[in-house]
């Protein structure tokens, strides 16, 4: 399947109308996360993602590769690299080397925001407001305060997707638990709206859970796509703020 690594990518990519919100970092410099990619029944590969400190930024990176059978018919290998300010957490250099199969593209953008443009190896384009870049959006949606959210509200957001900002809204489905390897994790279910018709089968197709406890790292992702289904799982996980927290099942009378 074509951009497997871009459309995990995407998963965080939702952007709140207007700047601001109380931003609260969690997470540190030498923060590693690791997720198993499977399209449908089958082990696709998987994604690694690690946050470093540039000239006083933040610099995060991620790369993406097939892995097994899938390998062996459609050989992903893909870099990510964005360098953002540490306090706002707004990108200053976006970076990605693609390649998937026969598709391939290098891409370097660079946020100038004294003129209010994007200025990449294709295009200029206007910033929008609170601009972030297909990885930054990443850790900025953690950073988010979500204390005060309430079950089914709308948040009206923008996904940006081949060099375009899509409307969207992001609906908040309550809390929720999640088994994983290491336990049952308490997160919150979030469902981004993206446009259907290119990539996803349904409007609300996708589901997101992110950890609701000090690290706020999203722990599973499931989405029905045109062809089949995607889910992404942490498998492993070091340098965090926190031990992701976990709870023990309550037993039934």
């Amino acid at each position: 399947m074509k951009h497997i690594v871009k459309i995990i990518l995407i998963t965080f990519y939702i952007s709140y109308y207007g700047c601001a919100q109380n931003i609260h970092i969690p997470f540190t410099e030498g923060e590693k996360l690791t997720y198993k990619i499977q399209y449908g029944p089958v082990n696709a590969g998987i994604a690694n993602l690690e946050v470093k400190t540039f000239n006083n930024k933040y610099k995060y990176l991620a790369e993406g590769k097939s892995t097994g059978v899938f390998n062996m018919f459609f050989k992903v290998r893909d870099y990510y690299e964005s360098i953002v300010d540490k306090v706002t957490l707004q990108p200053n250099r976006f970076y990605r080397n693609v390649n998937e199969g026969n598709y391939k593209k290098k891409e370097q953008v660079f946020f100038n925001y004294d003129l209010l443009r994007a200025e990449s190896t294709r295009d200029t384009i206007p910033l929008p407001n609170n601009p972030q870049d297909i990885l930054s959006i990443f850790y900025y949606l953690r950073s988010q305060n979500l204390n005060d959210i309430k079950e089914n509200e709308i948040i009206p957001a923008k996904a940006f997707l081949d060099d375009e900002f899509m409307d969207s809204n992001l609906i908040y489905l309550g809390k929720d638990t999640i088994k994983t390897k290491f336990g049952i994790v308490p997160c919150l279910k979030f469902a981004p709206k993206l446009e259907t018709g290119r990539v996803f089968k349904e409007d609300y197709s996708m589901k997101i859970w992110i950890s609701d406890d000090a690290n706020k790292v999203p722990v599973q992702v499931k989405s029905k796509i045109l062809v089949g289904s995607i889910e992404m799982n942490l498998s492993k996980y070091s340098g965090t703020i926190k031990k992701i927290k976990t709870i023990k099942k309550s037993k039934k009378n």
